[in-house]
């Protein structure tokens, strides 16, 4: 067992150091710009199309009175909505996605 301890330290510093990158010469992927004209909505670089990403949680307690006596029970609910608007020669073009659960 310490055997195969030491042949383990001898082996990492023996090893040679990972060279730095030097940041300056990386390349930047361009970020997501605003799409004029429609408050919310973003462009990615080149294309033309524009898209908004939103959604809500809500968290809360369901409370019941009844014969039986009080209860009382977590609600959690959520969605996710996708807004994506591109102009083609037809006029703008509207896909729309909406994901949720629960009864809020």
């Amino acid at each position: 067992m310490r055997r195969s301890a030491l042949v383990l330290a001898a082996s990492l510093a023996g090893s040679a150091a990972a060279p730095a990158l030097d940041l300056d010469l990386a390349k930047i992927a361009p970020s997501f710009e605003a799409c004029p004209g429609r408050p919310g909505f973003v462009r990615m670089p080149g294309a033309r199309n524009c898209t908004r990403l939103s959604g809500r949680v809500a968290a809360g307690v369901d409370a019941r009175a009844g014969s039986g006596g009080a209860a009382a029970a977590p609600v959690v609910a959520g969605r996710i909505a996708i807004d994506n608007r591109a102009d083609t020669e037809f006029g703008e073009v509207r896909t729309y996605v909406r994901v949720g659960n629960g009864r809020r």
